[in-house]
């Protein structure tokens, strides 16, 4: 038990580290934030609420459509590096998944042939590594999209 909740933690934490990687990456946009700030206070002395919500709402777009044009510009790159910069992370999942299913079918062939109940042998494979590997990998995949979506709720 305790190495599935590793495993997803793990995953997670995988999820995770892109996020932090960005947060480095964003030093040319510290400007654009620190006009945002001050536009903001000078907003609010105002009293025009409205008017600084639109502003962060603007802002929220512009950040969207510049992440949606770097992954356009990514598909439009037709090289060979391009196309090695948008297929690494689904390649590398391809190939563990496959890899993963050929062990577990060779396995689960194996204890049949030793005459091992259907159920002890897929018991016996899907033990508690195994469980750790698969919540490290569906983690990875799916608590970066649970981190999105507990963001957009936080605005």
């Amino acid at each position: 038990m305790m190495s599935g909740l590793l495993g997803s933690l793990i995953g997670f934490t995988g999820s995770v580290i892109p996020a932090i990687t960005d947060h480095f990456a964003k030093k040319q946009e510290y400007k654009f934030e620190i006009e945002k700030m001050e536009k903001q206070a000078e907003l609010m002395r105002a009293g025009y609420d409205q008017e600084m919500k639109m502003y962060q709402q603007r802002a929220s777009d512009d950040e969207h459509g510049r992440l949606i044009e770097h992954d356009v510009a990514i598909t439009k790159n037709r090289t060979f590096i391009g196309a090695l910069q948008s297929s690494v992370r689904p390649v590398i999942t391809y190939s563990f998944f496959i890899l993963f299913a050929i062990v577990e079918i060779s396995l689960l062939s194996q204890a049949i042939q030793m005459d091992l109940p259907l159920d002890q042998a897929i018991a016996t494979l899907w033990d508690e590594d195994t469980k750790a590997i698969w919540g490290a990998v569906i983690a990875f995949w799916f608590g970066s999209r649970a981190i999105e979506k507990s963001r957009n709720r936080l605005k």
